[in-house]
């Protein structure tokens, strides 16, 4: 009889008390059943924690709620991945959502690719209970690094699951507060380098939008953004690729900027932000048809 692996279900929190018990449930609900749960109280000040330890003696679930000071997400992450007794983590954060058939569909994806480390599966976007979209996640590719270095993040944490040993092994997630908010991309490029990646086609979870970023956050993330992929580009390119690679990671850091300046441009806030986005954008890569015409929007509503 084949031994079914067990699934360590990792959940950062951080004063989730009121909306927690809703992610619970979902997992409650799998129809697979080997899984441990461990939730990360991340320094709540609510009662997150007496939530969680209540809900895991009801339910008699096997896990446990660990409690630790305020680290931020990546630290709470390696502090759950650590404490798993499983060979598989799957990451669900506090607000998220999975089906019923989540952990089944993934498992049975996994013994038709016995060679895979890291699967990824596709999820629905939601806001106030309404469908906003599909998000589609990959694809795969040959050089998954590149890809994911020059095309950007297409990995949704909660829809993720890799083996304990590729997180070990890469060094977990960063825990340098600069590259909080971009913590998962970073994880993803370097699981990437010792990794097969999978992308399977089927909507298993629910991404939930609490609210519109603020434009501070905006700010906040892109800097982040900025600061973890130069780092990755210097290593990965080193003066290597001459000209080609150059305008290659001209070409990708602008596109943060666009991507910035295009959020604030919606906002409308901030102005001094969006004429140092707007400026480091076409500064960086003129050549973008995509920045020349969100630069002449930006100059048109300066």
């Amino acid at each position: 009889m084949i031994q079914e692996p067990l699934i360590s279900v990792v959940i950062p929190a951080f004063n989730a008390e009121k909306f927690i018990v809703k992610t619970l449930d979902t997992v409650l609900a799998q129809t697979y059943r080997n899984y441990e749960l461990i939730v990360v109280d991340d320094g709540s000040n609510d009662k997150t924690a007496e939530v969680v330890t209540e809900y895991l003696e009801k339910h008699d679930l096997r896990g446990q709620c660990i409690r630790q000071q305020n680290k931020k997400i990546a630290a709470a992450r390696n502090t759950g991945i650590r404490a798993a007794s499983g060979s598989w983590i799957a990451l669900l954060d506090h607000d998220d959502l999975w089906f019923p058939q989540k952990l089944d569909e993934v498992i049975k994806e996994l013994y038709l690719r016995p060679d895979v480390d890291l699967i990824c599966h596709n999820e629905i976007v939601t806001q106030d209970g309404k469908i906003q979209r599909t998000s589609k996640n990959g694809p795969s590719s040959e050089n998954m690094y590149e890809s994911l270095l020059f095309r950007g993040n297409c990995l949704s944490p909660s829809a993720t699951i890799f083996k304990k040993e590729v997180a070990l092994n890469c060094g977990g997630f960063s825990e340098n507060l600069d590259y909080n908010t971009v913590e998962d991309y970073d994880f993803w490029m370097r699981a990437s380098r010792i990794a097969k990646f999978h992308f399977f086609d089927k909507v298993l979870g629910e991404y939930v939008l609490v609210e519109t970023a603020a434009s501070r956050n905006i700010v906040y993330h892109h800097k982040n953004l900025e600061i973890m992929l130069t780092c990755h580009l210097a290593e990965h390119l080193s003066g290597a690729h001459g000209f080609m690679g150059k305008r290659m990671a001209n070409k990708r850091l602008a596109s943060i900027y666009r991507s910035a300046l295009t959020q604030l441009i919606h906002k409308n806030e901030l102005p001094d932000e969006r004429h140092a986005a707007a400026l480091k954008m076409i500064q960086t890569y003129p050549w973008d048809p995509k920045n020349i015409v969100r630069f002449s929007q930006w100059l048109i509503n300066a």
